[in-house]
């Protein structure tokens, strides 16, 4: 009797223990699935202008999976769930994308709205100064940028102070007798305006 009872026993404590290990083994194997995803943003740095936007792209260890978006600072951006970044206000914050139980960071910088870039004129002498022999003509070389854009087609208007001195047709400039004079330059290119005032002297011609 005390032989069937001991096997008896025995037998329980078997059980037990494969099944203890059977649960053991099915927990390493979900974290075992879980460390082996992976995910990772394609830019770990995105740079943004107010009101602007811009998708963050993620590399996934497996495809056709679900992603989900999340931003730390939402007064300074939001994320779509299809991860399309809109920035609301300047600063820095932080966008998440999770996966599998993993997750991934990336840097968002949002700066203020680039601003209208101005129109200028210049002309490559030094300190807006010219001379010239009477008689002579040099032609002005004036330059308009729109920001760091050189462009063409604008519309220019040259107002001489003293027409007996010098005049200007077509950006050329001819001295006509001797003496000192202004030029001023005034520039109109898709509404914006520049002028620029150029001192002209007109010296007698070499013999």
């Amino acid at each position: 009797m005390k032989r069937i009872i001991c096997c008896f026993l025995l037998m329980l404590t078997c059980i037990f223990c494969f099944s203890a290990c059977g649960a053991n083994s099915g927990s390493q194997s979900t974290n075992g699935a879980n460390q082996g995803n992976t995910i990772e943003f394609v830019q770990n740095e995105i740079t943004l202008c107010v009101g602007d936007s811009a998708k963050a792209e993620v590399a996934t260890s497996q495809s056709n999976v679900f992603v989900f978006f999340s931003i730390r600072d939402t007064q300074l951006a939001t994320v779509s769930d299809d991860g399309v970044i809109v920035a609301l206000a300047e600063g820095q914050t932080i966008c998440y994308a999770e996966f599998g139980g993993q997750t991934a960071m990336c840097l968002v910088k949002i700066t203020a709205k680039n601003a209208t870039p101005m129109l200028s004129v210049s002309v490559p002498y030094a300190e807006n100064q010219v001379t010239l022999y009477n008689g002579d003509t040099l032609d002005l070389k004036v330059s308009v940028k729109l920001g760091d854009v050189v462009v063409d087609g604008a519309q220019m208007e040259y107002v001489v102070a003293n027409p007996a001195v010098a005049s200007v047709e077509n950006g050329v400039l001819s001295g006509l007798q001797v003496g000192a004079t202004t030029v001023t330059v005034n520039v109109t290119y898709e509404g914006a305006t520049a002028s620029l005032i150029l001192s002209v002297s007109v010296v007698e011609s070499a013999k």
